[in-house]
């Protein structure tokens, strides 16, 4: 029988959903979420797939890039959570009743101007992604194997921003890569499952 790639620890592995952020000084609030597509059925269960997006070539802020589903708040949105629930039901058509949040990964700020807070969910229903929103261009959703295979891992060295040195990573899945904030996201979620 084949072991679940997730541990049973999971969720006590990443920070708490209402855990307090880091000041953002002069950036301005993100929120994403990355969605584990754990199915009901079949491999998923061992080897969940993780749903990206990749971003309209038309937008004016990280165009073409690969992404979690998410955005920046609206006034109507309560916190951050709900900030990346609503843009997750924008973009991939994610009902709300269908996701488990486990937690969050680190803060990840941006040269543009962000501090992305990135949560993670669990989707054990067969829902699938669909593309809702124009600024969505393709999905795509590796299994968590395929992203934990050094033979599609990068380090592409580090970079100074201010003041902070940042350990940059790529993710050769496709073209485009996965690169920049999102792959520091996915190493970030890959460095938890493993225990590192």
């Amino acid at each position: 029988m084949l072991e679940p790639l997730l541990p049973t620890d999971f969720g006590r592995r990443l920070d708490g959903v209402h855990e307090s952020l880091p000041d953002p000084g002069s950036l301005r609030f993100a929120a994403v979420i990355g969605l584990l597509l754990e199915g009901e059925a079949g491999t998923q269960a061992h080897d969940p797939q993780l749903v990206l997006i990749e971003r309209s070539s038309r937008l004016r802020q990280h165009a073409g890039q690969l992404a979690f589903p998410g955005g920046k708040p609206e006034d109507e949105d309560r916190d951050l959570l709900d900030t990346a629930l609503r843009e997750a039901w924008e973009e991939v058509g994610l009902p709300r009743e269908h996701v488990q949040v486990a937690g969050r990964l680190s803060p990840v700020p941006t040269p543009t101007g962000y501090l992305i807070v990135p949560f993670v969910g669990r989707v054990r229903t067969t829902w699938e992604p669909e593309q809702t929103s124009p600024e969505v261009a393709r999905l795509l959703t590796p299994s968590m194997a395929e992203l934990m295979d050094p033979r599609v891992y990068r380090s592409r060295g580090s970079a100074m921003w201010e003041g902070r040195r940042y350990d940059l990573h790529e993710y050769a899945i496709g073209k485009p890569p996965l690169w920049g904030a999102t792959a520091r996201m996915v190493w970030d979620l890959i460095t938890r499952i493993q225990g590192a």
